[in-house]
């Protein structure tokens, strides 16, 4: 197997695949795969046909390396779930006719990898769902109209739904019409819901909740309903135990930290919860009412539920018997810590701002508006920001000058968060860029760019970079314009090196950088015929 090797001690691989079937192995499997791997690999069906993965093995040195999936082209936009550890991953299958795989790895301890067995599914199949650990399989079709059984070993309960159907979907394509069935053990938490409406808690709540804690909810409901999930409660240790939630959109979400989530809307009649907690710290954990809706009574208008932990402002819990009173008031949505919030209205339509003390960063909305939601709740239009503090970058001036992320042209830290503000000595001028190298962990770590004005304020992002395609030129429309580097807790790259200097007001206009660049046959890695 061979692999190519770049300075700096970045391995590359991957490819474009096209064809009905094939596989796919990490580089050097199964004796290793090397440090410092950066591989991505796209599969193109035919239009209208999707793609179904299916492992044949997997072991990822767990939380250091990772191997990322894409409903689509590797675009944060299209990111679908990030795998890793020793457990063999159940079967995925695409809602597209592109699906992408990204392996990364630290520069330290290997595993054994990978190995994929890809495959196109026309439009009327549903590929085979996979069996769960402990579960037993009972059919060999699966095309439009078959339908398959599960059970469990013994000592085992089934949680969610024993039978599938294959059903054709309004986009003409075919998908099972519940997910597959987990078998748990007689004494683990969790369980499947059904009926009308119910709360899920984390085990002891409002105690904290255990060590080592493994539990997955199923709730079920009639086909063409959708459920609704509201979080009254949400603290858990940030990053190490978290809330993971499949049958929305985005198809799988991650929940962690201190931050009530907003409320989460199925696109399917079920919702899948699944709760982990590791071997150290412990919180109260969440609690979330769930309601069932047929699909004409609710559907969702963009809000997010922002609900405060003052009992007195809490909207009315749902229950069997529905909702019970509508509220006009907003809960109080705090400060952050190391900022500040400007208003103390929070009826409907009233409006609040945040800020944050200095040498601090802004994260999220600076301003917030209290809404009705649902026609009974009333919700801020997003979280409370965060104020987080920045870590490096500078102020920088004059006719030009050229900058590089942390440590370039070697691996920049993790949980950086830099700020680089360039200002024209002539008000009369506007800020060019441009990037001589750019390589950022794809999806985790960004750099964002703006426009003038208060650095972190979303109206005036002009860009918001990932990835390894080096971006065209950027140009501001005034003469200031700022760089926010955030990087997550894992694995990192090289950065980036960037060029600026002043340029005559519309005398070059900007453009915008391609989402990802293309990749060829002759740059495959990994692949078996």
């Amino acid at each position: 197997m061979l692999y190519m090797t770049l300075a700096r001690f970045i391995y590359t691989c991957g490819g474009t695949l096209k064809g009905l079937n094939g596989t796919i192995e990490s580089p050097g499997f199964p004796y290793g795969y090397p440090n410092g791997a950066n591989c991505t690999w796209v599969i193109i069906a035919e239009e209208r046909n999707r793609i179904q993965i299916v492992f044949q093995s997997f072991a990822l040195e767990e939380e250091y390396d990772y191997l990322s999936l894409y409903d689509g082209h590797p675009h944060p936009t299209n990111f679908r779930t990030r795998l890793t550890g020793f457990h063999l991953p159940p079967p995925v299958t695409s809602t597209k006719s592109v699906f992408s795989l990204r392996l990364t790895s630290d520069f330290a301890v290997s595993a054994h990898g990978f190995k994929v067995y890809y495959e196109e599914l026309q439009s009327s199949s549903c590929g085979n769902p996979g069996v769960p650990p402990k579960g037993v399989l009972y059919g060999t079709r699966f095309d439009v109209g078959d339908k398959i059984r599960y059970s469990c070993v013994t000592g085992y309960i089934l949680d969610g739904h024993p039978q599938l159907t294959c059903i054709a979907n309004s986009v003409n394509t075919a998908s099972w019409d519940f997910p597959v069935p987990i078998c748990r053990a007689e004494d683990a938490c969790g369980g499947t819901m059904r009926g009308s409406s119910g709360i899920i808690s984390s085990p002891s709540f409002p105690n904290e909740y255990h060590n080592n804690a493994d539990c997955t909810w199923t709730i079920v409901a009639e086909p063409g309903d959708t459920i609704s999930l509201i979080f009254t409660d949400f603290q858990m240790e940030e990053k190490y135990d978290y809330l993971e939630i499949e049958g929305s959109e985005p198809p799988t979400i991650w929940l962690s930290g201190m931050n009530i989530p907003p409320p989460i809307i199925s696109n399917k009649n079920w919702l899948r919860l699944h709760f982990v907690t590791d071997s150290n710290h412990r919180y109260r954990g969440f609690s979330a009412p769930y309601q069932v809706k047929k699909a004409i009574d609710f559907k969702s208008r963009g809000f997010k539920l922002f609900p405060g932990k003052d009992n007195s402002n809490k909207f009315s819990i749902l229950n069997e018997g529905g909702i019970k009173t509508a509220s006009n008031l907003c809960p109080d949505p705090g400060e952050p810590e190391n900022g500040k919030r400007v208003g103390s209205d929070f009826s409907l339509g009233s409006t609040v701002q945040f800020s944050c003390d200095e040498d601090y960063v802004l994260q999220g909305a600076k301003s917030i508006t209290c809404q009705r939601i649902a026609e009974v709740f009333a919700a801020w239009s997003d979280h409370r920001p965060v104020c987080k503090v920045k870590t490096c970058g500078s102020n920088l001036q004059g006719p030009s000058g050229t900058f590089t992320s942390p440590n370039f042209p070697f691996q920049y830290d993790s949980n950086a968060q830099c700020v680089w503000v360039i200002t024209a000595v002539n008000t009369n001028k506007v800020i060019q860029i441009n990037f001589e190298e750019f390589d950022l962990e794809i999806g985790y770590d960004t750099l964002t760019i703006g426009d003038g004005g208060e650095v972190g304020d979303p109206r005036t992002v002009l860009q918001v970079l990932t990835g390894s395609f080096v971006p065209d030129l950027i140009v501001s429309m005034s003469s200031q314009m700022w760089l926010h580097l955030q990087t997550d807790e894992s694995v990192g790259s090289v950065g980036f090196k960037v060029n600026y200097k002043g340029i005559p007001k519309f005398s070059i206009a900007g453009k915008l950088p391609e989402i990802a660049p293309p990749l060829t046959a002759h740059s495959i890695c990994g692949i078996v015929p």
